[in-house]
């Protein structure tokens, strides 16, 4: 069972759920702990859906650990099988990464589980959200708009998510404009160096424990070196401002390379590098550093000058010839006249 972030269900929680034994119980709790999903508890239905509510899924909430919550109601759906709320509980001091992971595994964890199944979902922040009074509050609000399919229904809850875990990111240190992990200052200021052309290359690493962009690398470099600043082991942003001649004009031009050394990254520093790379940008266009060409490659090897080139200039297919203008009809050859 693994899904897109290269999340996977722990042999535990895959046994468990394809048993019959969890449909007894009330309130499930996963986690996500050494890239796996993990089964914390589960808790055996005792009553009336209400009455068990708050002291099943209020004993297994902490305060400040991310987690997911699935409650099983007292109706059944047409297969037999009883309805869930899928809870997914994102405390405000969660670090960005786990955010962005708890948010991104939300989808697979659903189809482990049986999208089919689950009634209802919403994000919590705090614990009171995730009580049966925070429950109701959130069916009476989701019951005054339209009703949406399921696609729709998955689109909302993502943008929700998203705006939530936005609005939650620190912005207390100097970042760059729009950008929403902070940046060091002195990447700021080899930023503003790059773009007065004093250096041709930057190298951006992402620090996962601090959770913000820092300088690795400044140097003026020739386009051939390029390949030998590439990581083989950990992601990175490169800037590089290539000079070179094109139809006879000398030109500089601007490349944005995304490197990330295969699947041997760790999820989460995949994670990171990959859901701020389009704010990156973004934040490049506000500091009127205009990117020619964008590229993401896995190893030195695909930043050899020549691919540097058709990045900026790419080459015209020759299934795209030229218009032939057809010949005038004739009586025949040419024919000399005397």
């Amino acid at each position: 069972m693994s899904c897109q972030t290269g999340i996977i269900a722990s042999s535990q929680l895959a046994a468990y759920l394809s048993g019959p034994a969890h449909h007894a119980d009330r309130c499930i709790k996963i986690n996500i702990d050494d890239e796996e999903l993990q089964l914390v508890q589960h808790r055996l239905a005792t009553s009336d859906y209400e009455s068990d509510w708050d002291r099943n899924v209020m004993v297994c909430i902490e305060d400040d650990e991310p987690c997911y919550i699935f409650y099983r109601l007292d109706e059944q759906a047409k297969e037999g099988e009883y309805n869930y709320v899928f809870m997914c509980f994102v405390p405000n001091d969660t670090s960005v990464k786990n955010k962005m992971l708890y948010a991104a595994t939300r989808a697979t964890l659903k189809r482990i589980f049986g999208d089919n199944r689950i009634a209802t979902e919403y994000l919590g922040t705090v614990k009171e959200e995730l009580s049966l009074q925070g429950y109701k509050n959130h069916v009476l609000s989701a019951g005054s708009s339209a009703p949406m399919t399921e696609a729709e229904k998955e689109l909302a809850q993502v943008k929700k998510d998203e705006a939530a875990m936005r609005s939650q990111m620190s912005t207390n240190s100097a970042t760059l404009p729009g950008l929403n992990l902070p940046a060091t200052q002195e990447l700021l200021n080899n930023l503003e160096k790059f773009k007065k052309g004093f250096v041709n290359y930057l190298q951006i690493k992402l620090d996962t424990e601090k959770e913000e962009l820092k300088l690795w690398d400044c140097s003026n470099i020739s386009a051939p070196e390029l390949a030998s600043k590439i990581p083989e082991d950990e992601p990175r942003y490169h800037l590089f401002n290539y000079n070179h001649t094109f139809e006879g004009e000398n030109l500089w031009k601007i490349v944005f390379i995304y490197s990330c050394p295969g699947y041997n990254v760790p999820v989460k520093q995949r994670m990171m590098y990959s859901s701020t790379k389009a704010c990156f940008l973004d934040s490049l266009k506000n500091l009127e550093i205009d990117v020619a060409a964008r590229t993401e490659i896995s190893d030195g090897g695909e930043v050899a000058e020549n691919d540097v080139f058709e990045m900026i200039h790419p080459q015209k297919h020759a299934s795209r010839a030229a218009f032939i203008k057809p010949k005038v009809p004739s009586r025949g050859g040419r024919r000399l006249i005397r």
